[in-house]
């Protein structure tokens, strides 16, 4: 029986011929037997409930469409000009829960790739509305590279605008086979940028195994930064290093003009953050075009 009191099946043992030695010590052995099978039974039943359910969920929204696109301007601290935007998933569905849950639990039932490509898809379409000489910098998990599905969604794309970003958090299990899946990628004029520097051991790794043109340096590091000298020596530490290398460094999370004016000091190129615009419907990205940050 099930914890609901429902009645699940029968567990029985089958003789030939009766056998009168049977007696209670053999039935508790067999109820024993039957309540370990019953709660392994439940364990299945609860864990593919829950699968089709969150299965159900994800494909409910790549067949509904049920995820848009918003675009983060990054800006130049050099020019004080918009030189491209983040594209970032949302996710319109009530409650409201947020894109990393989405993602996590589309990977959970193998439609990771899937909803990723959709979301690359869709933020490459945007990419035309925008200035030609601004990029778009996209998330790719080194599975979507790895298996092709990012080479596709980029086939017949300008691929010098694009800017793939790969984040701490995804786990890299061969750096020789992901750098030769993105070689034909950054031929075309891809750029690659490690998300997250900062945040832990697993970007500096990345950092230094997939040679990146663009460092971006964690909110964790830069939020406020102009009051912690052990963040303003890490991040100076890691400016010095993108410099040596030929990296472009942009620094995200900005939300404070003192922030803003430690990471100028810093020689950072660019930089991104709600102080400086927050992620929009591309229609209100477009305002930033054509800006500078003292506008």
């Amino acid at each position: 029986m099930l914890s609901s009191g429902e009645v699940y099946g029968t567990f029985c043992c089958y003789k030939d011929v009766p056998d009168e030695t049977l007696n209670s010590r053999e039935l508790s052995f067999l109820n024993a037997i039957s309540e370990i099978a019953s709660e392994l039974i439940e364990g299945d039943i609860k864990a593919e409930t829950l699968y089709r359910g969150v299965s159900s969920r994800v494909q409910s929204v790549l067949d509904e469409e049920g995820n848009a696109i918003h675009y983060q301007p990054i800006y130049s601290l050099k020019s004080g000009r918009v030189v491209g935007f983040e594209s970032l998933s949302r996710f319109i569905t009530e409650p409201y829960r947020a894109p990393n849950i989405w993602f996590d639990e589309a990977a959970s039932v193998n439609l990771g790739k899937a909803l990723e490509v959709v979301a690359i898809g869709k933020a490459i379409e945007g990419m035309h509305a925008f200035s030609a000489d601004s990029y778009i910098a996209v998330n790719a998990s080194p599975d979507s590279i790895l298996n092709g599905a990012v080479h596709a969604a980029l086939k017949n794309t300008d691929a010098s605008r694009i800017v793939l970003e790969v984040t701490e958090h995804s786990p890299i299990y061969s750096y020789a086979d992901l750098r030769e899946a993105l070689e034909p990628l950054r031929k075309r004029g891809v750029r690659l940028a490690i998300d997250d520097a900062g945040s832990g051991y697993a970007s500096f790794h990345h950092i230094l195994e997939l040679g990146a043109d663009i460092i971006k340096l964690d909110i964790t590091l830069t939020q406020d930064i102009h009051c912690h000298p052990q963040k303003f020596l890490l991040a100076k530490a890691l400016c010095a290093f993108a410099k040596a290398v030929g990296c472009n460094v942009i620094a995200e999370g900005i939300e404070k003009i003192e922030e803003l004016n430690v990471l100028r000091e810093l020689g950072v190129d660019k930089a991104q953050g709600y102080f400086l615009g927050r992620p929009a419907p591309i229609s209100d990205a477009l305002f930033h075009e054509g800006r500078t940050l003292t506008e």
